[in-house]
């Protein structure tokens, strides 16, 4: 057995300690129990029947509201119809009216005295053209104030999609950021518009800092005068007035008040989204059963089913985290047996190597023969030195992540590497072996260490596992190294991820089954391919040429 089988182990317990499952694969485990034991709990509790109100539902729903109007006090009631009292003055309401005119153009800025009458052409035939002229000649400087009534008459909204008020205020002219007009002509900015000036400001007064609070979707509910809308703040109840007078006027409810009203009843509320599960749809506000009334409504079989999943998913958990310690526990006790040989070994190899330092020095005393198995031995503890370095380096290695430490020094002859790598196996194997070199030797970077434990590894498995002739080439494909390794014998394994795998041997082998592992984790942390192919047997490693390679070499 060669020496590279005897340190199999070695090289074995150095690639296994990263190889293990990674902690994510566990936490995703985990979560995926979760996520199916609760979905399907979910649907457990929801085979009972379909998520439908019926008419005895609605009708609670309806006591349910009324009895919350007649037991909680609004904190305040708005009259939208008399605070925007003309339909010119109700798009101060509306979203849709501070979106730009396709007319306008977005890169001026009208507050500013930058781009006066600019794209002016384009406005010529709106209606409102004349206070657009009105604004573009005060903001220009032409008109050195504005009318009276200027804000106060419609239009309200530039077609830019900014009220005048509002460009006005952010002119910063002194009239305009003064706090009592900005509050005389609070009616005439856009609703959407009220948050800027609240956070200059911080106080609106009045009705103004509950519209302060209202978003675009409440506000369009609002101007479509559904019946209850729900902010994050507030829920807004519209009072029923006959047909014939046309009244948008709404009570303010706490949305605290609200959900403490809710606590004893079946039912929470929230804002309606398309697409989302809803019990029973109130305009734009959803009606759901809460938790506990969910639980409720499950029957003894339901709750037996979901509580055996819940355990199920527990007794997961707790074997997934016992095996995870456990793994912690293995991976540890292997570390420390492979610092301990580490530190162990090395005394006696530093050790051999001073006494073959002596020999050395009588070696010329000795017969041709007791020097030849002297050097021998001498190379079989220099690469006793090797493993115990490398192995050094792997615990170094595992603080940064790596499977190994890879230690690339420039190999200023290829050829000249692999000639003294080859020539003990055409020694032993004559013409049976075929060596093909570079045809323009170069040199390369590369970790000379474990490439020739690589090599090392498919040269002497082709030997035992296949049959002569056998051929080693090095060659280039464009920027890839080649080493390929081949023999005419029948391989059992025709597939690479199974040949490599770890102990898997051929029928005949006396080996560990982990060369052929060890050579595709090593390439594979080199950067490089390893490919394999059958009929005949080949075996092939490539590694890029980047771009700190030196040139070809003049042979």
């Amino acid at each position: 057995m060669n020496w590279l089988d005897k340190g199999g182990s070695w090289l074995f317990i150095r690639l296994r300690f990263r190889y293990n499952p990674p902690m994510k694969e566990y936490v995703v485990l985990i979560l995926v129990a979760i996520a199916t034991a609760f979905g399907t709990g979910y649907f457990a509790l929801m085979v009972k029947g379909s998520y439908t109100s019926t008419q005895e539902d609605i009708g609670l729903i309806n006591d349910i509201k009324r009895d919350f109007q007649a037991e909680v006090s609004p904190v305040a009631i708005v009259n939208f119809s008399s605070l925007f009292h003309s339909r010119e003055h109700l798009q101060l309401l509306d979203p849709v009216y501070l979106m730009p005119s396709p007319t306008s153009d977005r890169q001026v800025r009208y507050s500013s005295e930058e781009d006066c009458f600019r794209n002016l052409t384009n406005l010529l035939n709106r209606g409102d053209f004349e206070k657009v002229w009105i604004w573009e000649e005060f903001r220009c400087g032409r008109r050195p104030k504005l009318p009276s009534e200027f804000f106060s008459e419609p239009p309200f909204i530039h077609p830019a999609g900014k009220s005048y008020a509002l460009l006005a205020f952010e002119t910063e002219k002194p009239l305009f950021r003064n706090r009592s007009w900005v509050l005389q002509n609070l009616p005439y900015f856009h609703v959407l518009e009220y948050r800027g000036l609240k956070a200059e400001y911080a106080d609106l007064g009045g009705v103004f800092n509950f519209l302060v609070t209202l978003d675009r979707i409440s506000l369009r509910d609002i101007v479509a005068g559904q019946g209850t809308i729900l902010t994050e703040n507030y829920l807004l109840a519209r009072l029923n007035y006959p047909a014939i007078f046309s009244v948008l006027e709404y009570r303010f409810y706490a949305r605290s008040d609200l959900e403490r009203f809710l606590e004893d009843s079946p039912y929470h509320l929230q804002s309606y989204r398309p697409g989302k599960i809803c019990f029973y749809r109130d305009g734009p506000i959803c009606w759901d059963y809460n938790v506990q009334h969910v639980f409720r409504l499950a029957n003894n079989t339901t709750l037996t089913v979901f509580i055996a999943l819940l355990l199920i998913v527990v007794m997961i958990v707790r074997i997934i985290l016992v095996k995870i310690k456990q793994q912690r526990f293995e991976d540890s006790r292997k570390r420390l047996a492979l610092q301990v040989l580490t530190h162990e070994f090395r005394t006696p190899v530093t050790s051999l190597l001073l006494e073959m330092e002596n020999l050395h020095k009588r070696v010329g005393q000795l017969d041709e023969e007791t020097q030849d198995s002297m050097l021998r031995m001498s190379a079989e503890i220099y690469r006793l030195q090797r493993l115990t370095e490398a192995s050094h380096n792997y615990l170094r290695a595992g603080k940064d992540h790596k499977l190994i430490q890879l230690n690339k020094e420039k190999v200023s002859s290829l050829n000249g590497f692999i000639d003294e790598f080859i020539a003990p196996y055409q020694e032993q194997l004559q013409e049976k072996l075929t060596v093909t070199l570079l045809e323009n030797d170069t040199s390369f970077y590369l970790d000379t260490y474990w490439m020739a434990i690589c090599l090392k590894n498919l040269v002497e498995n082709g030997v035992a596992h296949g049959a002569a002739p056998y051929s080693f080439k090095m060659f280039m494909e464009q920027d890839w190294l080649c080493f390929e390794v081949e023999d005419a014998g029948d391989c059992q394994f025709d597939d690479l991820k199974e040949i490599t795998a770890e102990f898997v041997k051929g029928s005949q082998s006396s080996g560990t089954g982990l060369g052929l592992n060890i050579v595709a984790k090593v390439v594979r942390e080199m950067g490089g391919e390893f490919d394999f192919k059958i009929k005949p047997t080949r075996f092939k490693i490539r590694l890029k040429k980047t771009k700190h390679q030196s040139a070809q070499l003049k042979v």
